[in-house]
């Protein structure tokens, strides 16, 4: 190979794969890489991995950053999928999780009060209890509900090699409700629409609300719950990173933190290598991005290189929700708080597309979730504390007009009206026992990922952006593989690492037909 575009003396050396990102998808895609036996770079902006996932501290307390529950664990009897990928990299000696108890509490302003239980048979006669006038629709939603988990396992065990006919045939309902949304769903099995906004009130993991979210998604996330429960890391997402990291190591991997690749040099057409914001320069076969698309393809690439209708297709779809959170350090036991449940979702009313407009706007949300991490782990704060975390999606986009002088008296703002709406319905006297207060705005997260309005999901995830219609993993060029929550299957911690595993698969499979 000639060099010709790049000073080969800045050159410090070469492997088959370089991973750009050590983010949820990069973390995935060079652990599977690692597995097969590949030499792997792993070049991270930050000095420690995880990206979103990660914590921080304040005062005498240790915030989880982003993660609310993790799904596909499962127990030690029934071992999920991401559990399963954890014992082959061998890194089950060093992260442990601990079982939530309930699926969620869902809380109204007009008094309605219930916590979910988790698993199919428990959820679903939960339901029919308080809405016993739809206990048809309700069994009969279940039962496609599990129809569609069937045939979303099938695809997850073809890894790629998908066969449109048998998905027909022996899936049927998975390929109906890839172009629905899940409101379309609901609406052929019920119309109580206290009974949609309890059932659908998980759609803030997708990012949209179900008149506007993919119903697979929607159905996915709590039919995983159901089946496998959820559970939460010891020590955090920065602990659940750090030991998949050390299993890549364990594998041969190598990391450099600190390391901002600025570009991604190309010869003849071809991916050759990266070079970073420091001169230094590594060599390559192929290269996956954990960095966004936009990014990527726009600001990384030589732009000669890159196709017309692959920039067309990397604008086309809208930008997902940001998030606003509100970390609170209390100077009580929860016990003694009332904060009954790990994840409660606090509604205004039922009315969940307004909930949805007030994402749009710098106002007071119409719905929040709020996590209690001590539920799970009594220990997640100093003794007679607790850890309390709110959180409302909403766009990134309506920040950028803010201006510098306004900017702490709007976040001040949205985040005194999520304690006001704690305030008002699952703990009175909260104000009373704050230690320590800390507000992240959709500019926060823009300024830790550099994601772009600080997306949390990458694009939006409603039906034209369905696992099907998803951006590929194959990037803009021949050697660039895309990984992370803006590709294939969709944000979550979960999908994440399950995409960076997907681009490493068609890696693999494109430098095997190259070396032959």
């Amino acid at each position: 190979m000639v060099l010709t575009n790049f000073n080969k003396n800045k050159v410090i050396s070469s492997y088959p794969v370089i991973v750009v990102g050590a983010g949820l998808g990069g973390l995935g895609a060079a652990c599977q890489l690692a597995l097969a036996g590949e030499k792997v770079l792993l070049l991270e902006k930050h000095n420690v991995p995880g990206g979103f996932a990660s914590s921080f501290v304040r005062g005498r307390f240790e915030f989880e950053a982003a993660l609310h529950v993790l799904s596909s664990i499962g127990t030690e009897e029934n071992r999920g999928s991401l559990y399963k990928f954890f014992e082959e990299l061998d890194v089950i000696k060093y992260i442990k999780f601990k079982p939530v108890p309930e699926i969620y509490r869902s809380v109204f302003y007009d008094g309605f009060d219930e916590t979910m239980p988790f698993g199919v048979e428990a959820f679903t006669n939960k339901l029919i209890e308080l809405f016993p006038q739809d206990k048809k629709g309700i069994e009969d939603f279940m039962e496609v509900a599990m129809k569609v988990h069937e045939g979303f396992e099938y695809v997850e065990s073809q890894k790629g090699e998908l066969n449109p006919a048998e998905i027909l045939k022996n899936y049927p309902w998975l390929a109906r409700v890839t172009g629905l949304t899940a409101q379309e769903v609901f609406s052929k099995f019920f119309t109580n629409k206290r009974l949609i906004a309890v059932l659908g009130q998980i759609w803030g993991y997708a990012g949209l609300p179900p008149s506007m979210v993919n119903a697979m998604w929607i159905i996915i996330i709590i039919t995983s719950l159901l089946i496998g429960g959820a559970t939460f890391p010891e020590g955090r997402s920065h602990a659940l990173t750090s030991a998949i990291l050390k299993g890549f190591q364990e594998l041969g991997g190598e990391v450099r933190f600190n390391a901002l690749v600025n570009r991604i040099l190309v010869e003849n057409g071809h991916v050759c290598g990266v070079e970073l914001l420091n001169g230094d320069i590594y060599l390559c076969k192929a290269a996956i991005s954990n960095v966004n698309p936009i990014c990527t393809t726009m600001k990384m690439l030589p732009q000669d290189e890159v196709p017309d209708n692959y920039k067309k297709k990397i604008y086309a779809p809208n930008i997902g929700p940001s998030a606003f959170s509100v970390y609170l350090g209390l100077n009580e036991n929860y016990k003694k708080l009332g904060l009954d449940a790990h994840e409660t979702f606090i509604n205004v009313d039922d009315d969940l597309d307004s909930h949805f407009e007030s994402m749009t706007k710098l106002e007071s949300p119409k719905v929040i979730v709020a996590a209690c991490y001590n539920h799970v782990n009594e220990t997640i704060s100093p003794p007679d504390t607790s850890q309390l975390v709110l959180t409302s999606l909403q766009m990134g986009k309506i920040w950028q007009s803010v201006s510098p002088d306004q900017y702490h008296r709007i976040k001040d703002y949205i985040a005194n009206s999520m304690v006001t709406m704690v305030e008002d319905t699952i703990c009175p006297n909260i104000r009373d026992y704050i230690e320590v207060a800390e507000a992240a705005t959709p500019l926060t997260y823009y300024r830790y990922s550099k994601n772009i309005d600080g997306a949390i999901y990458g694009y939006t995830q409603d039906v034209l952006n369905s696992p099907r219609f998803r951006l590929s993993s194959k990037g803009a060029i021949p050697g660039l593989y895309l990984a992370g929550a803006w590709v294939n299957l969709g944000g979550g911690y979960v999908p994440s690492i399950n995409s960076g595993r997907m681009a490493a698969g068609m890696c693999l499979k494109d430098l095997k037909k190259e070396g032959e």
